[in-house]
């Protein structure tokens, strides 16, 4: 018997609208035969997949997801934020459009009333409702396709039933018509959509700021010759060298040379770490002084950014508890909300012969019981969380985390950096004299070190002319020493 190929693929999902979405989604992959496991994410427009390669491939878990009514393509950074960017200005062209029109629809129905009413707002409202919501049919097709039943059924089947109930009250000459409750219904839920695309848009700068931590090219050192190449072409065993005030583009082991080195984005602490021969360095961080030659241990993939990267996606990726509960009562939920929508219309209708109070009731059960704010906030709450957590150098694990952190009752903060500002500053001088401050402020002038720089940053704040030393060494590790003939 021989041994599964077992890979993970992250896929990039266009063209979701709900949680809904997500759902069928996971559901038509989790089916497929070769697929061991599949999770997709609404808020991240994800979907990660472990699968047997000799089962199946990547393109075959695309068309699966094609056929769905989605398009999948592989993650990169560049061209998933440009997707996301092209799908948010679309978003907003559409959403000014209907407001454009709805805004008018809204002020002829409550405000104004002439002969040709009706008709004014039939030729307003049907731009809005199959241009603007046109991605709400298209989806509630591919949705019913695929025998789910998600957010665009509902608004579909409410803003339809309010615009074509209008038209042919309007062509049979009748006076009571819904224009703009079809009009609002399209636009606000475009709204809610652009504005849940703008905070995950946001969310994902997060990530791009981490990787741009990341040098494009690295100095390499080949058959004695100093070469610049890309960062993806550096091989583990390749000696590298970074000038003061470059960012480290791999993690390796220093072999030659003496510097401080800002670690901050890994650690928090703002005083940069002294390095000699034999010191790590990692991937993103600043070599703030002297010249360095180290040899790469850890390249792409495996340095410690690229982990930081990728644990702060897989986190934004995953479902907490409370997602995974909303995803399955948005799964029962939309049915079970068009079946109490057309109980109440058939009670209003077939009881009461009302029917204006009958498709009133019909429309107004689908629009607010829309399941947006349980399918769209959850995921985004999880993914914004995450992402600002990210952002405010907090990696967060687990999404389970933000729901069990309510429980936490004692917290303890590494001060530095933390709590304080993480900047070095001399408070006391032991005895206060200026003499022994100007002595130290001399040494110091030329030292790269913190402790240095805040000794002659306090000279200067206290009015003291500080001359060069006639000679000055840095000891590593010891200290400096400096003469001075006057």
């Amino acid at each position: 018997m021989s041994k599964m190929k077992e890979k993970r693929i992250v896929l990039h999902v266009l063209g979701m609208h709900c949680s809904a979405c997500a759902q069928r989604i996971e559901s038509a992959l989790s089916k497929t035969d070769g697929i061991l496991e599949a999770g997709v994410n609404f808020a991240s427009k994800e979907a990660v997949v472990r699968f047997d390669s000799d089962r199946i491939n990547v393109e075959e878990i695309k068309k699966v997801i094609r056929k769905t009514g989605y398009t999948a393509v592989e993650r990169e950074e560049g061209i998933v934020a440009e997707e996301r960017r092209k799908e948010i200005r679309r978003k907003l062209m559409l959403f000014f459009f209907g407001l454009g029109l709805t805004v008018p629809v809204a002020l002829i129905t409550y405000f104004l009333t002439f002969p040709e009413k009706n008709w004014v707002l039939l030729a307003l409202t049907t731009p809005v409702q199959f241009i603007v919501g046109w991605h709400f049919y298209k989806g509630a097709y591919n949705s019913l396709k695929t025998k789910f039943a998600d957010m665009n059924v509902l608004v579909a089947i409410s803003a339809s039933a309010a615009y074509f109930y209008s038209l042919f009250s309007t062509m049979l000459g009748y006076e009571v018509v819904f224009y703009e409750a079809s009009a609002i219904v399209v636009t606000t839920i475009t709204l809610g959509m652009l504005l849940e695309e703008m905070a995950v848009e946001k969310t994902g700068e997060t990530i791009r700021k981490l990787m741009r931590l990341q040098p494009k090219t690295a100095i390499v050192v080949r058959n004695g010759d100093e070469i610049e190449l890309l960062v993806e072409e550096v091989k583990v065993g390749d000696i590298v060298i970074v000038r003061p005030g470059e960012r480290i583009p791999v993690d390796g082991t220093v072999v030659d040379g003496h510097s401080f080195v800002d670690e901050s984005m890994i650690t928090g602490e703002s005083v940069p770490v002294e390095k000699n021969v034999g010191d790590t360095v990692f991937s993103g961080t600043v070599n703030k002084t002297g010249t360095l030659k180290f040899q790469a241990v850890k390249v792409g993939s495996e340095t410690m950014l690229a982990q930081i990267v990728k644990l702060a996606r897989d986190v934004q990726a995953s479902k907490a508890p409370i997602q995974r509960f909303a995803d399955k009562v948005v799964n029962v939920f939309v049915p079970a909300v068009v079946l109490v929508a057309s109980a109440a219309f058939a009670v209003w209708y077939f009881v009461y012969g009302n029917l204006m109070l009958a498709l009133t009731t019909f429309v107004s059960v689908l629009v607010i019981a829309c399941p947006c704010a349980l399918g769209i906030a959850t995921p985004a709450a999880i993914m914004i969380g995450v992402g600002k957590g990210a952002e405010n150098g907090i990696l967060i694990k687990n999404s389970a985390v933000l729901e069990i952190i309510r429980k936490i009752d004692t917290v303890v903060f590494d001060k530095t950096g933390t709590l304080t500002k993480g900047e070095l500053a001399v408070t006391d001088i032991v005895p206060k004299d200026r003499k022994v401050l100007e002595m130290a402020a001399i040494a110091e002038k030329r030292s790269e070190h913190p402790i240095g720089k805040a000794v002659v940053k306090k000279a200067k704040s206290e009015g003291i002319e500080i001359p060069e030393a006639d000679s000055f060494e840095a000891l590593p590790g010891l200290g400096v020493v400096a003469k001075n003939k006057r």
